[in-house]
């Protein structure tokens, strides 16, 4: 899962919210991170959703769907495309507006005066300033973000023009993520009601 899936299973803090987005920025395991009880707690988290993601049969489907030449990257592309269709559906699975939750989180990193990896901390300006969250609504949004992540890996790589694999597969996708985000959904609960 991408940005605004991580951010969704959340706490309603500001610690929890930074650290379900700061295991893409730190090296090294999670558990041996110098941070507070409620970042390693979200970045937990944010490894449990990861984990469950990884494994998943629906996944695996979605990631069959992309082409074989970005297919090294599917699980890349996988992310950013179920981002966008949580921001489509986003009111089958959350009560709260998608501009509200979306403004309160940009508040929070705003707010958030421990210390962040620089390069997280140039992320979430960048996430800000162009409102990444609330892009993934749009297609325009999506193809943004994946021609983004091409500049983030170091080697050649195929990410570049990638929102075509969403194009080609968009209704198949959908249904794919719309079967298994209940089911992350349900997992996730069950982590904190037995956490």
């Amino acid at each position: 899962m991408n940005y605004l899936a991580h951010l969704f299973f959340a706490e309603d803090t500001s610690e929890s919210r930074v650290g379900n987005l700061m295991v893409d920025f730190v090296r090294g395991p999670v558990q041996r991170q110098p941070y507070s009880d409620e970042i390693m707690r979200a970045m937990r988290r944010h490894v449990a959703v990861d984990r469950f993601t990884d494994e998943h049969k629906v996944v695996h489907a979605s990631k069959s769907l992309i082409s074989r030449s970005r297919r090294r990257f599917a699980g890349i592309i996988v992310d950013v495309c179920y981002d966008h269709f949580l921001a489509n559906h986003w009111s089958d699975f959350s009560k709260m507006e998608l501009s509200v939750f979306v403004e309160r989180n940009y508040e929070s990193f705003r707010n958030y005066r421990g210390q962040l990896p620089s390069a997280m901390s140039r992320t979430i300006s960048r996430m800000i300033e162009h409102d990444w969250l609330q892009g993934y609504q749009e297609l325009s949004g999506i193809g943004r973000t994946l021609d983004g992540l091409s500049t983030r890996i170091r080697k050649p790589n195929t990410l570049v023009g990638s929102l075509e694999e969403l194009k080609d597969n968009y209704g198949e996708m959908e249904e794919q993520f719309l079967h298994f985000f209940p089911e992350l959904i349900q997992h996730m609960g069950k982590q904190v009601d037995d956490g």
